[in-house]
């Protein structure tokens, strides 16, 4: 390993590190964080499910909206009915097929998520904001050749098999083997 690349991965540690990085990223969509994908709704499915109908305004059917999410219907209706009962999606019949239901966010539901989007807007100005919009689009391009980059690496060689290390899967046992730096 040179010494910039080990300086580079020694930087995203301490940025990995940080408690308010973490919490900055962790409330953006799809990453784990409050609503991963939307508002608080205490659950990862309601998130996701909200962000899909803000996307589709008109609404959706229960299979579409399986479909997408790749989730059984079953558990679609479950969650559409917490977020009926919540007041953030309501159910209107077709009026193309009176057999399915369309569901879409309600007033309050769109309410929230543009609450939402605008935490995230100002979460991202305020972390990327003493960057100019070149060294932004300059970051953007190396996070992604990373991205692509780190997809490409053998993970069993660098989690070790090294002599005296516990293999990933042993639950911490052995910790005392372990090299400490």
């Amino acid at each position: 390993m040179t010494d910039s690349s080990r300086d580079l991965l020694k930087s995203f540690g301490k940025l990995l590190q940080n408690r308010a990085f973490l919490m900055a990223v962790g409330r953006q969509a799809g990453m784990g964080g409050h609503g991963d994908g939307g508002p608080r709704g205490g659950n990862r499915g309601q998130g996701k499910l909200m962000k899909v109908l803000a996307q589709t305004p008109n609404g959706l059917t229960n299979a579409e909206i399986a479909e997408i999410l790749d989730i059984r219907p079953s558990s679609v209706s479950a969650t559409i009915s917490r977020l009926v009962d919540a007041g953030f999606v309501e159910r209107i019949p077709s009026t193309t097929d009176k057999r399915a239901v369309i569901v879409r966010l309600s007033d309050k539901g769109r309410e929230l998520f543009a609450q939402y989007d605008e935490r995230i807007d100002t979460t991202a100005d305020e972390l990327f904001g003493g960057l100019t919009p070149d060294e932004q689009a300059q970051l953007d391009h190396l996070l992604t050749k990373l991205s692509h980059q780190i997809g490409d690496l053998d993970w069993g060689d660098f989690m070790g098999h090294m002599h005296g290390w516990p293999h990933p899967g042993m639950g911490g046992r052995d910790m005392g083997q372990r090299p400490h730096f």
